[in-house]
């Protein structure tokens, strides 16, 4: 499931970096940008074609620091019973 989410952000997701590496996941970001609802639709699609996973729920929420309010989507689906 890490795996899956990973490969759905933008970037690959540190705990812990150093400032050149900060530059490095910046730029990075900056070449493939994703909203929330992309995320949400990207890891959603991996989910869908792994048939270990029969249910599942994704909220995915970006803090802003531009706008007053924050980005947020959500998806669940339920597998189960579809042939």
């Amino acid at each position: 499931l890490v795996e899956h989410l990973e490969a759905s952000a933008s970037v690959p997701v540190f705990a812990v970096l150093k400032r050149p590496d900060e530059k490095w996941v910046t730029e990075k970001a900056y070449e493939n940008p994703k909203f929330v609802e992309d995320i949400v639709r990207d890891l959603a699609g991996r989910l869908d074609k792994d048939d270990r996973v029969t249910w599942y729920s994704i909220n995915s929420e970006n803090f802003e620091s531009i706008h007053s309010h924050n980005a947020y989507a959500q998806l669940t689906r339920d597998k189960r019973g579809q042939g």
